[in-house]
């Protein structure tokens, strides 16, 4: 019988968040093919070694645990990305996946506010047929009129539907050395700096144009969507509706099972209990702001549809567009 391919898993994290990075990898270990190899690298800039150590004491066999410092490559750009209040430079570590791991063909990639309820190695087996990633639309931009038009009009995808979240990526690392992914991105920030809502999330939607697979809503569950979904894969507790601070999340019971079996379930009980109405006030107004910069961007003459569209030698904006296909 044939050996089965060893799943390669990234994350991207800090250390404020490896509280919620626990939960994630308690979930992703419970439901792996005990017969399989998961190979898991933690892309950080500051994480403390007692921090990774407990991580590592939380997984079995099967899931090895690495630990990627990415400071180097963040020198010099650092002060150029963009950051809003409940981002940090973790976003943008994503980029960088195919040049630093050269010998890698395939990955997924996983924002560490998720929780799996399947085998993260069906989704790694995910066939890309000659995309550059595999991922769900955005349920966030379809969830508001302006985020819908910010995807379209600042944006410039094809259609609001076509904007894609970039918590949850099948990737192909192979075709993304071949764009220079982290280059081309460098270059686009260095060139324009764009103003942006979602920072990487714009610029990968933006680069990936064309080129991507469509995953089903049950591999990238955000908990702002109503839409019928009869058994989500992963739960993605993304923009501010985090379980650890709200109660009454949709889907709360499953970061709840995970939280309560992490060796940080202390601290992120204590996160909550600490969460003020003041906290509350601040997201509320924040989330206000996000709306009022996604109106801006869409009427700014500078966005990335109206500089991209009038610059056709960056090769970016064609006249092709993207097919739809579910994974």
């Amino acid at each position: 019988m044939k050996e089965k391919e060893t799943v390669h898993v990234f994350y991207a994290c800090d250390e404020t968040y490896v509280p919620y990075l626990s939960v994630s990898l308690l979930s992703l270990a419970e439901h792996t093919d005990k017969t399989r190899a998961y190979r898991v690298t933690v892309l950080e800039n500051d994480m403390t070694d007692e921090s990774k150590r407990v991580l590592r004491a939380m997984l079995p066999a099967n899931v090895s645990l690495s630990f990627s410092d990415v400071s180097a490559r963040l020198r010099g750009i650092a002060g150029k990305l963009a950051l809003r209040d409940y981002y940090s430079l973790s976003i943008y570590f994503r980029l960088f996946i195919p040049a630093m791991f050269p010998r890698l063909e395939k990955a997924v990639y996983l924002d560490a506010d998720t929780v799996l309820l399947a085998d993260v190695g069906r989704l790694y087996d995910t066939p890309l047929r000659g995309c550059l990633v595999a991922a769900a639309p955005d349920a966030v931009i379809e969830s508001e009129e302006v985020f819908r038009r910010y995807a379209e009009d600042g944006v410039g995808t094809d259609g609001y539907r076509s904007y894609f979240n970039s918590g949850v990526l099948v990737m192909d690392l192979a075709a993304m050395r071949e764009i220079d992914l982290a280059g081309t991105f460098l270059s686009l920030l260095e060139t324009y700096g764009f103003d942006t809502i979602c920072p990487d999330q714009d610029y990968l939607n933006v680069i990936c144009r064309g080129r991507v697979r469509y995953l089903g809503s049950e591999w990238n569950r955000m908990t702002v969507d109503s839409s019928p979904c009869g058994r989500p894969k992963l739960i993605h507790y993304n923009m501010y509706f985090k379980p650890w601070l709200y109660d009454n999340v949709p889907y709360s019971e499953y970061f709840d099972r995970y939280a309560a079996r992490s060796p940080y379930a202390a601290r992120i009980a204590a996160a909550k209990a600490a969460f003020s109405e003041e906290g509350m006030r601040a997201n509320e107004e924040a989330g206000a702001m996000l709306r009022r910069s996604a109106q801006r961007i869409i009427d700014s003459p500078d966005n990335f549809r109206r500089v991209l569209t009038a610059n056709r030698e960056i090769a970016l904006y064609d006249e092709e567009t993207s097919e739809i296909a579910h994974a």
